[in-house]
């Protein structure tokens, strides 16, 4: 029986199983789509809690692989668990859908979610890359924590961005790791080694969540790397990165084969893979 076909067995307990086994892994972007389609379809009709919690918790291990339906579809599970909660508010998207009404030093105006499920409180990213807090929600004339896909609402937004925001522009719940994982994919080296040089180098801590899912791309990127400046890029990346670095992410990395990596780097996977467990590293 295939891994799919264990994801929405009869026995709860199997599928519990097959998604923790999901969780534990790192895979690679045919795959992430794949088992995130089948994770949400399983997700949305699972009446189980702990088959439940295990389903929604393995997303994370795939959230590349998310479709904007299917995130759509995770909004409608109520009550939503933190993990859901997290996860729907990293990939919100709004778009402005009125004249903007500045006003000292936040703005007014009417958005409506094409995207996650932003709560106040966020981040957002504008077109020119400034950045906008999300400071209320207001729908049917009642403030909410969150806005869901689909829906329409007033917010206050504050922040250097908020000013210069018109109409029709879309915002963006910090796209950075988004981007990153991204560019670890791109055919150019010197993509990929920008990208793990910004994944590594950030204004404030990720959040564990997208700490792990860095580290994942970059030790994907890493074991079939063949340029050796993006290989020490993604290697001092998954180094300044380490206290993110998962079990899954030392598997992987230690079927890297010595020979291909230039002697110079071999202190740093040394120093990476030596450490245990991870959680106790200091971060960078």
């Amino acid at each position: 029986m295939g891994l799919t076909e264990q994801l929405v067995h009869p026995d709860p307990r199997q599928r519990e199983d097959a998604a923790r086994w999901v969780a534990g892994a790192v895979w690679d972007p045919a795959a992430e789509e794949e088992l995130a389609g089948v994770l949400v379809e399983a997700a949305c009709t699972e009446e189980d809690p702990g088959a439940l919690e295990a389903q929604l918790g393995a997303l994370v291990a795939v959230e590349a692989g998310l479709s904007d339906l299917g995130l759509q579809r995770l909004g409608l599970i109520w009550p939503a668990p933190p993990v859901l909660d997290r996860l729907l508010a990293r990939a919100g998207r709004l778009q402005v859908s009125a004249p903007v009404t500045p006003g000292g030093t936040a703005t007014l105006t009417v958005v409506r979610c094409l995207r996650g499920a932003p709560r106040t409180g966020s981040r957002l990213r504008t077109p020119d890359g400034a950045w906008v807090v999300l400071e209320r929600i207001e729908l049917y004339g009642r403030a909410v924590d969150r806005l869901d896909a689909g829906s329409t609402a007033r917010v206050l937004l504050s922040g250097a961005g908020a000013r210069g925001l018109e109409e029709w522009d879309r915002l963006d719940a910090d796209p950075r790791a988004r981007e990153c994982v991204q560019r670890l994919l791109a055919p150019d080296p010197r993509v990929r080694a920008l990208a793990a040089d910004e994944a590594a180098v950030r204004p404030g801590p990720w959040d564990d969540e997208t700490g792990r899912r860095l580290c994942a791309a970059l030790a994907r990127a890493a074991v079939t790397e063949t340029d050796p400046d993006a290989l020490e890029s993604e290697l001092r990346a998954l180094l300044r990165l380490a206290g993110f670095v998962s079990p899954p992410v030392l598997a992987l990395l230690r079927g890297l084969e010595r020979t291909v990596v230039p002697f110079s780097l071999r202190p740093y996977l040394d120093d990476l893979l030596d450490e245990w467990p991870p959680g106790d590293r200091v971060r960078h």
